[in-house]
């Protein structure tokens, strides 16, 4: 009788246990197909491995759905539904039937009726075994969709897949939909012609027609190039060929700006009447006039009497002291004080004082003896290279004298033989690096560990040129592979 105690499960019959264990020797994928429910002749059935058809069989059909759990990847759900025209008996006990129509999975469940429409209660009823498998990976999930039916869930799902899912969630205010109003693209234009309005004013240029209006104190900013020389502000141009009749604005290079303008020509910035800023004053072109002044024609080049130095406006210069220190804020200095103060600055930098440095030439490096120069990393790591292979080699830098290791493997050199004046066999390999200078030590040894002590004879090993080593087997029970380290610079 079923109580609180009862324990309800799935497990894989002997003959589901042995298609699972050959799908995963031979790697050949086998079906679940059909689920079949009964009622176990009233009894509460154990499932047993040894069980090849279930107690009392009320119905078995097609799976209506086969899946790996997305939370346990060693979990197949394998579902059924029982429309509600079919029933009038209990469930108890539950078989899953592969394609071959062997029970090779069987589980027990809750007592549970599944009554028929003509009682007055019909339902459709939807059957799930959950069930343990040691690996998924050869469990085909196929089912027939023009024989089943199918659980909301189900059609959820199918409709979820459907719908595209490669597409990347957020916010987009402009969207592309097909004919069945689902949204296919989505972008986030950043200019008004990427949202197809092509009546505004570009950032390359265009003509207004109406009154520019900056309110709330805007500007409009000449923005420097990295020209070297480049002029921008307003200009009044012709009206067909644009050529620059007059304008103000900036002249300079770069980040500088060397002239600031007002004139009248084809090029303001440079020539023509007008004003025009520079860094050591302003200069005008053209006579200087001023209604009811009397001011006309100013001959700038006769004004005299001006100081030609600082000290005759009364600035004095800072002394060496002053320049050294560098603390007052108020003298210039000259050029004799500028280079002072300059050197009092640059010294030699050591651990504990901050200064210059000279960088240190490969030959300083690799003597290793300056204390006072500066190593750059293309100097450190001069002469370096590596292959890290099992056939391989590290070259150090040159400052560590240019040594160079190298190892590989010798495979399936052939087998010695045990008789008196007998050579092992031999084979040559080509370094993967030829010792540029000199091949110092070449070391070898067996490169497995299952040799007899009776036909054990060391393996040997020489130089044969800079770039070539000789390996010899001398293991008279077999072929082997032999292990070789190389050192040189």
């Amino acid at each position: 009788m079923t109580d609180q105690n009862s324990q309800f499960f799935a497990i894989l019959t002997a003959v589901g246990k042995a298609k699972q264990a050959n799908a995963d020797a031979l790697g050949i994928p086998w079906t679940f197909a059909q689920m079949g429910v009964g009622d176990a002749n009233g009894a509460d059935p154990i499932p047993s491995e040894q069980q090849t058809k279930l107690i009392h069989e009320n119905r078995r059909a097609p799976l209506n759905q086969v899946k790996v759990d997305p939370n346990n990847a060693n979990v197949i759900i394998a579902e059924q539904v029982i429309p509600e025209n079919v029933g009038g008996w209990w469930i108890r006990e539950i078989g899953l039937y592969d394609a071959a129509g062997d029970l090779v999975a069987v589980a027990n469940c809750a007592p549970s009726f599944k009554p028929l429409l003509s009682q007055g209660s019909g339902r459709t009823q939807v059957i799930r075994m959950n069930l343990i498998v040691s690996n998924t990976a050869y469990v085909e999930l196929k089912i027939d969709p023009s024989v089943v039916l199918a659980t909301r869930s189900y059609v959820d799902a199918a409709i979820t897949n459907v719908l595209p899912a490669n597409k990347a969630a957020g916010t987009y205010t402009k969207v592309e939909i097909n004919n069945r109003g689902i949204v296919i693209a989505g972008s986030n234009p950043t200019t008004l012609g990427g949202y197809g309005i092509t009546d505004a004013l570009s950032k390359s240029g265009g003509d207004v027609t109406g009154t520019l209006n900056l309110l709330n104190s805007r500007s409009i900013q000449t923005v420097a190039t990295d020209s070297s020389s480049w002029a921008g502000g307003l200009h009044a141009v012709t009206r067909e060929s644009r050529n620059i009749l007059a304008g103000f604005g900036s002249w300079g290079n770069g980040d500088s700006v060397n002239t600031l303008y007002m004139g009248l020509s084809s090029a303001p910035w440079e020539y023509g009447y007008g004003v025009r800023v520079k860094a050591d004053g302003v200069y005008i072109s053209g006579p200087l006039t001023a209604n009811g002044a009397g001011l006309s024609g100013v001959p700038w080049d006769g004004i005299t009497g001006t100081p030609t130095a600082l000290a005759g406006y009364g600035v004095g210069f800072a002394s060496q002291p002053e320049a050294e220190t560098g603390a007052d804020t108020n003298k210039p200095m000259n050029a004799l004080r500028v280079f002072q103060a300059i050197a009092a600055k640059v010294i030699q930098a050591t651990e504990s004082a901050l200064g210059i440095a000279r960088i240190a030439t490969q030959t300083l490096v690799n003597a290793g003896t300056d204390d006072a120069t500066i190593v750059t990393p293309k100097k450190l790591r001069m002469g370096f290279s590596a292959l890290l292979a099992s056939t391989g080699y590290i070259a150090f830098p040159v400052w560590l004298g240019g040594f160079i290791v190298q190892w590989g493997i010798a495979i399936s050199v052939p087998q010695a033989t045990a008789s008196a004046g007998s050579l092992g066999p031999t084979r040559d390999i080509s370094l993967p690096l030829a010792f540029p200078n000199n091949p110092l030590r070449i070391f070898a040894s067996m490169h497995f560990a299952t040799m007899a002590t009776t036909n054990s004879f060391a393996p040997g090993a020489i130089f044969v040129s800079s770039s070539v080593i000789r390996v010899q087997n001398n293991y008279t029970a077999s072929a082997g592979d032999i292990a070789w380290f190389a050192v040189g610079n």
